[in-house]
């Protein structure tokens, strides 16, 4: 039991670089948890403080947000003042459960949208920026799981998306300052293909 105590340890510091960097302090309580002997503990404290465990947390840190950006690039971007502690988050209180990372996606999306709800995130755009690739997720996960699946959902925008979605697209931040408004529209898969229409608009809805 004590081995596989080491090895998972190991695994996990490596994947919480905060707590890595804990341990390598001095913070002791950071193995509170792990069934470890004194030696196995010693040798821990070493694994930390070897230079190469910054290269090893720099890797796994990449790897597991790449999962995150591929699924959420656009909110990425228009998260960026913040994206590194949310990230931080995610990664000390949720630990990968298979090789493949299956999973960073959704912790993202659950932290998200309880930092959201409780007005913890005043950044321009956000909200309509997740929701729209929340619904991009979605209309993925259905084509995967059935060849009869409608693509196809409507998402409400607050500023204008043809305006909003082409910079963002490409990864550069969107205008400042956008008219605010209320602004419907169908977005669709096809061929592994996004497309979005304008169903309807009022942009004065929400200008006061």
């Amino acid at each position: 039991m004590s081995l596989a105590m080491f090895q998972r340890a190991v695994v996990e510091l490596t994947l919480a670089p905060l707590k890595a960097r804990a341990l390598r302090d001095g913070d002791a309580d950071v193995l509170v948890g792990y069934e470890l002997t004194e030696r196995e503990r010693e040798r821990l404290v070493g694994i930390v403080g070897q230079a190469g465990i910054s290269v090893s947390c720099s890797l796994s840190r990449g790897n597991r947000f790449e999962v995150i950006f591929q699924t959420f690039p656009m909110t990425c971007v228009v998260l960026k003042p913040v994206l590194r502690e949310l990230v931080d988050e995610i990664w000390e209180t949720t630990q990968p459960t298979n090789y493949q990372l299956v999973g960073e996606e959704t912790a993202f999306v659950e932290l998200l949208k309880r930092r959201l709800a409780a007005g913890e995130i005043d950044l321009p755009y956000v909200e309509d920026v997740f929701g729209y690739e929340l619904a991009c997720m979605e209309l993925t996960r259905q084509s995967r799981e059935s060849v009869d699946a409608v693509g196809e959902t409507m998402v409400d925008f607050h500023c204008d998306p043809d305006v909003l979605l082409p910079p963002l697209s490409r990864l550069q931040s969107p205008p400042v300052g956008l008219p605010k408004g209320l602004y419907r529209v169908r977005v669709s898969l096809r061929d592994d293909q996004f497309e979005f229409e304008g169903v309807s608009q009022s942009v004065s809805a929400l200008a006061a």
